[in-house]
């Protein structure tokens, strides 16, 4: 454009048409839709094409020998700017927000570019080129804006804001986790909420997210600054706490969480009051990786479940061959079933009044290939959480009528066989036409057995279903009795509505009998009072002669426990009948006798 400039000295105005070139390159320049100004060096506005007046919404003729920079900043129009030939913005794109007339702003991309004079008189002068790219500007924060929203999406739960599986991944290899790792100062709380199925089939899907919402803020108020609060799973949360050393610190911060997630919760007119359990690891130098540690608060996590729930439990190295010892039993327990690895022992129970044998309870065993013989209690709940203890059941049953066609075949005809039987079995509305049709294919009758069901059964959310097969029981001729009993759960009014032949004592109030007067006058009440109501009583767990004697003055019908015999193979318990004398019992007064 300097060709045509003015010789004067005086800015050049493209819109001198004394020339047809200089006609043609105005019109050429007006047409481009890009803003094009001409400025000196101090900034002051020399030309514009009409891109640039409908950009900036000023004429030419009223801005003309104006500092630009007042005029697109909005500022004074006597500030003063003046260009630096060294500046960068003559290699690059400049982007600024600047302003219209009316005020409005837009965003202006902008290219500075050098026009070298011709003539000596001459100076030099700044071509900027502006285009609008607000629009530009503004999808691109809306692409980085949802972007955002999709990366935070992708590391949190939608529901509480937590951080996710994920996000807690990319956490533990953070040098923060890497560092505390190291140097033994990290622990792991992991949270499960108790009963959260209740909550759920009681107030509704709603209520139970609030509830999730309500632990999350429990997890935030509980978090320190380096803290991760995370939602691993349904129920399930983890809080990973760096900068804490001690068992001490960690227990309090798992207090801390657990007064803050029982603070009362209210859903709409009611109020609710959340319990959780807690498993709490804390790192040592058997950790390798925050995982591990992860596992063992799951493993602590299980320990607290099982001892009652609503508490804390700290994970030490002999939990954690407990839990993987249930976590292998689990595995197996089916495949136990499947190829026969439980077995029954017999335990006799005798007849105070003569002494005779006059039953005996099977007990299941589980002969395991790597850890030896287990008794119940180390695999029921293990069954029970599998799903298969229905299944257990029923497999007791059939070992337990093989053995008792044995005893009948071996000249034992009086002996009646107690069988356990579960809530889950007791449940099934079967249970007695199969138990009838076993009994008939060995030649055996209904009156040959007694069904035990725990005390907690009857309080089960489908006891109904229980005593509707308690009544089924009775009808064929089976005696039933209720076991455990005096464990605290159930009591004479519980049974008002059961019809039962006998209670067992537990052996917990049999082992006080002869330290506590107040335990003893408690069990001859009971046995007193189950005379009248037509029961018979069995204690269990007796074992010295003193508990026997006591008994005995408390009017107690029958008797089971160590004293008399330990459990033993049916083949074994065959044998044992054939040689009572011969037993090595603290009950030498009373050698009791065959039936």
């Amino acid at each position: 454009m300097t060709e045509y400039s003015k010789t004067n000295g005086s800015s050049p105005d493209p819109s001198d048409n004394t020339s047809p070139s200089l006609s043609l390159c105005t019109r050429l320049v007006n047409c481009a839709k890009d803003a094009i100004v001409l400025q000196d060096l101090q900034s002051r506005v020399l030309w514009m094409n009409r891109a640039a007046e409908d950009m900036f919404g000023w004429p030419l003729d009223d801005i003309r020998g104006l500092p630009g920079i007042g005029v697109i900043l909005g500022a004074d129009q006597s500030t003063e700017f003046e260009y630096d030939l060294q500046s960068p913005i003559f290699d690059r794109f400049v982007v600024a927000r600047h302003k219209r007339r009316d005020g409005s702003e837009f965003w202006n991309q902008q290219t500075f570019a050098k026009v070298e004079p011709i003539h000596e008189d001459q100076t030099m002068m700044i071509l900027v080129s502006c285009r609008d790219i607000t629009e530009q500007v503004q999808t691109e924060t809306a692409l980085r804006q949802t972007q955002e929203e999709l990366r935070h999406a992708a590391y949190h739960d939608d529901l509480t804001g937590l951080a996710n599986r994920k996000k807690l991944q990319t956490y533990l290899e953070t040098p923060l986790v890497r560092t505390a790792l190291k140097h033994h100062q990290i622990g792991v709380l992991q949270l499960d909420l108790d009963e959260f199925k209740d909550i759920n089939d009681s107030f509704g899907h709603a209520a139970g997210d609030g509830t999730l919402i309500h632990v999350a803020e429990a997890l935030r108020r509980s978090s320190g600054p380096q803290d991760l609060a995370c939602r691993s799973g349904g129920d399930e949360f983890l809080l990973i706490c760096p900068k804490i050393a001690t068992t001490d610190a960690l227990i309090t911060r798992a207090d801390l969480l657990l007064k803050e997630v029982r603070k009362p919760f209210h859903w709409q007119d009611q109020t609710l009051l959340i319990k959780a359990s807690i498993g709490a690891s804390l790192a040592t130098a058997a950790v390798a990786c925050g995982e591990d540690l992860i596992h063992q608060a799951d493993q602590a996590l299980y320990a607290a479940k099982e001892s009652g729930r609503a508490q804390t439990s700290i994970y030490t190295s002999e939990l954690g061959r407990t839990q993987t010892t249930k976590t292998q039993l689990s595995r197996d327990i089916q495949t136990a079933i499947d190829t026969g690895q439980f077995s029954i022992d017999l335990q006799p129970q005798m007849r105070l009044t003569d002494n005779r044998i006059t039953g005996c309870e099977a007990l299941l065993r589980w002969n395991h290939p790597e850890f030896g013989q287990l008794l119940p209690l180390s695999f029921l709940t293990i069954a029970r959480r599998a799903g298969v203890l229905a299944d257990l059941d029923y497999r007791s049953m059939n070992l337990s009528l093989d053995a008792l066609q044995n005893l009948r075949e071996a000249g034992h005809d009086k002996i009646v066989l107690s069988l356990n039987a579960s809530a889950e079995v007791m449940a099934d509305r079967n249970y007695p036409g199969l138990l009838d049709w076993a009994l008939q294919s060995r030649g055996l009758s209904p009156a040959d057995v007694c069904i035990e069901i725990q005390e907690t059964a009857i309080l089960q959310p489908d006891a109904y279903g229980i005593t509707t097969t308690v009544d089924k029981l009775k009808r064929m001729g089976a005696q039933v009795a209720l076991d455990d009993f005096g464990t605290g759960y159930a009591g004479f009014a519980h049974m008002s509505f059961i019809d039962l032949d006998i209670i067992k004592l537990d052996c917990a109030m049999i082992a006080r009998l002869e330290q506590d007067t107040r335990t003893l006058d408690i069990v001859t009440a009971l046995i007193r009072l189950a005379h009248q109501l037509g029961m018979s009583v069995v204690a269990e767990g007796v074992e010295t002669q003193g508990q026997l004697d006591l008994l005995r003055t408390a009017g107690c019908p029958h008797i089971q426990g160590f004293g008399l015999a330990h459990p033993m193979p049916a083949s074994d318990f065959v044998t044992w009948l054939s040689a009572q004398s011969n037993v090595d019992c603290p009950f030498e007064r009373h050698v009791p006798k065959a039936s």
